[in-house]
C-alpha cells in the first residue's frame, strides 16, 4: 500500500505542472483511479488543498475519504480524518458533532490493533510512533473544543495530555499545544502563565509563529504595553505573509485594527478594518474560531464612526447586529447540543466507571480467594516440611549421640594407645636399673658362696678382696634401685596432677622425660627401630603454668609422630639417610605480642604434603593405614594447647625434608 501511495504522488506531480488548476487535475485523476487506495489519497489531497480556502469543500472531501477508509478497514486513517472533520465542525460552532468525531477518533487511534491499518503512514516510519502522533493530534483538537465551550481547565488538561503523547510520537511531530495552553491562560487573564507558554511554543514550532506573535501582542496589550503589542502584531503580520498562512494573517489584521482603534488612528484603523473585512469575505467556509463576519462588521462600524462617516456607520452597525444575532443563536443551539452530548458521554463514562469498579471488585475477590488457597497450600507444605524436619531432627539426634559415643570410644582408644606407649617407655626405663640390680644380686650370691669357702680355708686375704667386691656391688645395686625408685616417683608425681590443675612446670625436664619414654616405647614395640634423638634446651627457660600430664600427652603424641615419620622414611632405604628427631625449647612471643616459651619437635622424615597440611588438626584425619591410628591425636593436642592453655600449635613442613611442630605456651 505504501508503494502505491508513492506511485500516486509521482503520477500527480507532472499533471499539476502540466495544467493550470491543481484541484481540477486531482478531480480528473480521480475519475481514472485504479483502486480505493488511489481514490482515498486523491480525496485527501483535495481536502488538504481546500483546508485554508474553502472549509466546506474540505469537509466534504474528508467525508468521502472516510467512507473509503472505513470500507477498507483502514481505521487509523479513519481516526485521522475524523480529526479533520472535528476541526471544521468546531470552527462552525458545531461542538457536539466535533466532540463525537474526536471521541470516535481517539478510540480508534488508542487501539494498538489499528497501527498497521493505514494508507497514509509514510514508508520506513515506526507504526507505533505514527499512531501516537495521530492520537496526540486528536487529543489536541479535542482541547480546542473544550476551549471553544469555555471549559478552560479541561482544555488545559487535554493539551497537557497531548504533549505527553507527542513525546512518544515521531521525532518530526508537532502541534500547537503550548500555544493553545497560553491562549487559554490569556482567556483566563493569567498573563504571566500565558506569556510563559507562548514563548515555549516559539522554541517548538515555527509554522504557527505568526499566531504566537499575535498572542504575545495581546498579552502586552492587556498589560498596558501598547508599543510592544504593536511590535508583535506587525511581526506576526509579516510572518504570515506567505502561502498557507492566510488564516493567521487575518487574525493579525484583526488585532492591528483593534490596536489602531484604541490609539484613535482614523486612517490606519479604517485601512485594516477594510482589509480584514475583505479577507473574511474571501475566506469561504470561515476557518477561524474567534473571527467571524460579525466581528469584521463590528470593527468596520467602529472605524467608520471614528472617521465620522455616518452613513457607513449605520450600515455596518445594522450588519453587525444582524450577523451577530444569527451567530449567537446558532452558537446557543450548538452549545445546547454539545452539553447534551457531553452529558450523555458523562453518563456513558460513569457507567463504564461503575463496570470498572465491579470488575475490580470481582478481581479483588478472585485475588483474595487465590491468596487464601495459596496460603492453605503453603500451610500444608510447611506442616509437612515441619513434620519431615522433626523426623530428620530425631534421626540427626540419634546419629549425633552415636557419633558422640563413637568419638568417646575413639578418644578412650587414643588415651589407651598413649597409655600403652607410655607404659612401654616406663617399663623400658625401669627395666634397665632392674637388670642391673638382678645381675649384681646374682654376682653377690656367687661371691658369698665363694666367701664361705675361703673363710673355711682360712685365707684372710681373699676374704678381704671378696668383701670389697661385695661392697662395690651393693653400691651399684643401691644406685640402680634408687634410679628405678626415681622413675616410679616421677610417674607418681605426674599421676598426682591428673586433677587438671595447672602448676609451674619445668618444660625442659618434661621434654627430656617424654622424649626418652617415646623412644623406648617404640623400641619396645619394634626392635628393628633405631633413630638418633637430641634434646636442645634453654637452661634459663622459666617454668610454665601448665597441666603437666596434658602437655606430656601432647609431647608424647608429637614425638611419637616424629619417630614414626623417620621410621617410615628409613624403610625406603634412601642412601645416606640417618633418621633424627630433635626436641628444642626456647623463649618466644606469639599472637604478635605475648611472651612465652616454645617447644619444637623437628624430624627429617618425608614431610607433610601441601594438600593435607590444613587438615592434619581436624578430628579423625589420619594418613596412617586403617587400624593404626584414630586420627584424634593431633586434634586432641590442638585442643589441649589452644583451649586448655591459651597457646598456639603450628606446623612447618617441606616435602622430602621433614616437619617441625611448634608449641607456644604463655608464662
Amino acid at each position: 500500500m505504501r508503494i502505491k501511495f508513492i506511485i500516486i504522488l509521482l503520477l500527480i506531480s507532472p499533471i499539476v505542472f502540466a495544467q493550470s488548476s491543481y484541484p481540477d487535475s486531482l478531480r480528473q485523476l480521480l475519475g481514472n483511479a485504479p483502486n480505493d487506495s488511489t481514490s482515498y489519497v486523491i480525496f485527501r489531497q483535495l481536502a488538504s488543498y481546500y483546508s485554508n480556502r474553502d472549509r466546506k469543500k474540505s469537509f466534504e472531501y474528508n467525508q468521502e475519504a472516510i467512507k473509503i477508509s472505513r470500507a477498507n478497514n483502514m481505521m487509523l486513517d479513519v481516526a485521522e480524518d475524523l480529526g479533520h472533520l472535528g476541526y471544521y465542525l468546531n470552527k462552525e460552532d458545531r461542538y457536539g458533532e466535533a466532540f463525537n468525531c474526536y471521541i470516535e477518533g481517539i478510540r480508534l487511534a488508542d487501539d494498538p490493533a489499528n497501527e498497521e491499518r493505514s494508507w497514509r503512514r509514510p514508508p520506513d516510519t515506526d507504526p507505533h510512533q505514527y499512531r501516537m502522533q495521530i492520537l496526540a493530534w486528536l487529543l489536541h483538537d479535542m482541547g480546542l473544543v473544550y476551549r471553544s465551550t469555555g471549559n478552560n481547565e479541561e482544555a488545559i488538561q487535554q493539551f497537557r495530555t497531548c504533549i505527553r503523547y507527542l513525546e512518544k510520537a515521531l521525532p518530526t511531530s508537532y502541534n500547537t499545544a503550548y500555544m493553545n495552553i497560553g491562549a487559554v491562560y490569556l482567556d483566563m487573564n493569567l498573563l504571566d502563565s500565558a506569556m510563559y507558554y507562548e514563548r515555549k511554543e516559539l522554541h517548538h514550532n515555527s509554522h504557527w509563529r505568526s499566531s504566537v506573535y499575535k498572542y504575545i501582542g495581546d498579552i502586552h496589550f492587556r498589560k498596558g504595553n501598547p508599543d510592544s503589542a504593536y511590535f508583535y502584531y506587525h511581526l506576526g503580520l509579516r510572518e504570515s505573509n506567505i502561502p498557507g498562512k492566510f488564516s493567521q494573517m487575518i487574525t493579525c489584521e484583526m488585532a492591528l485594527t483593534q490596536w489602531y482603534l484604541a490609539a484613535g488612528n482614523k486612517d490606519s484603523s479604517l485601512y485594516y478594518a477594510s482589509r480584514f473585512l475583505q479577507d473574511i469575505k474571501d475566506l469561504q467556509g470561515n476557518p477561524l474560531k474567534d473571527v467571524n463576519i460579525s466581528t469584521a462588521y463590528e470593527l468596520m462600524y467602529r472605524a467608520q464612526m471614528l472617521n465620522e462617516n455616518r452613513d457607513s456607520t449605520m450600515k455596518y452597525l445594522q450588519l453587525a447586529y444582524a450577523s451577530n444575532d444569527s451567530v449567537s443563536q446558532a452558537k446557543i443551539a450548538n452549545l445546547t447540543q454539545y452539553q447534551n452530548i457531553s452529558f450523555d458521554e458523562q453518563l456513558r463514562l460513569e457507567a463504564l466507571e461503575k463496570e470498572k469498579l465491579r470488575t475490580q471488585s470481582r478481581i479483588r475477590i478472585y485475588t483474595l480467594l487465590t491468596g487464601l488457597i495459596f496460603i492453605l497450600i503453603l500451610a500444608i507444605i510447611l506442616y509437612r516440611n515441619a513434620r519431615q524436619k522433626q523426623k530428620t531432627n530425631t534421626t540427626l539426634k540419634e546419629t549425633l549421640n552415636n557419633l558422640k559415643s563413637t568419638q568417646a570410644q575413639l578418644i578412650q582408644s587414643e588415651k589407651l594407645a598413649s597409655l600403652g606407649e607410655l607404659t612401654a617407655g616406663i617399663a623400658h626405663e625401669i627395666q634397665n636399673p632392674l637388670n642391673f640390680v638382678n645381675n649384681f644380686s646374682e654376682v653377690n650370691r656367687e661371691l658369698i658362696a665363694e666367701l664361705k669357702e675361703v673363710i673355711g680355708n682360712g685365707n684372710l686375704g681373699e676374704v678381704k678382696d671378696i668383701a670389697v667386691d661385695l661392697e662395690q656391688n651393693e653400691e651399684k645395686i643401691s644406685h640402680h634401685g634408687k634410679r628405678a625408685d626415681g622413675i616410679v616417683k616421677s610417674m607418681l608425681q605426674h599421676s598426682r596432677t591428673s586433677s587438671g590443675q595447672k602448676e609451674p612446670t619445668d618444660l625442659n625436664a618434661l621434654a627430656d622425660e617424654y622424649l626418652r619414654l617415646a623412644y623406648h616405647g617404640l623400641r619396645a614395640k619394634d626392635k628393628s627401630f633405631n633413630a638418633d634423638f637430641k634434646l636442645e634446651t634453654d637452661p634459663n627457660l622459666p617454668k610454665a603454668n601448665v597441666v603437666s600430664r596434658d602437655i606430656g600427652r601432647v609431647l608424647l603424641n608429637l614425638i611419637n609422630n616424629a619417630f614414626h615419620a623417620v621410621s617410615e622414611k628409613s624403610k625406603q632405604n634412601t642412601e645416606g639417610y640417618k633418621p633424627e628427631v630433635i626436641v628444642l625449647t626456647r623463649f618466644s612471643t606469639f599472637k604478635g605480642k605475648h611472651k612465652g616459651v616454645a617447644i619444637q619437635i623437628k624430624d627429617n622424615g618425608p614431610g607433610i604434603p601441601e594438600g593435607i597440611k590444613d587438615k592434619i588438626f581436624q578430628p579423625f584425619f589420619t594418613t596412617k593405614p586403617t587400624g593404626e591410628g584414630t586420627g584424634l591425636g593431633l586434634s586432641l593436642s590442638y585442643d589441649i594447647v589452644t583451649k586448655g592453655h591459651g597457646g598456639e600449635i603450628s606446623v612447618e613442613s617441606e616435602k622430602g625434608l621433614g616437619s617441625i611442630f611448634i608449641i607456644h605456651l604463655p608464662v
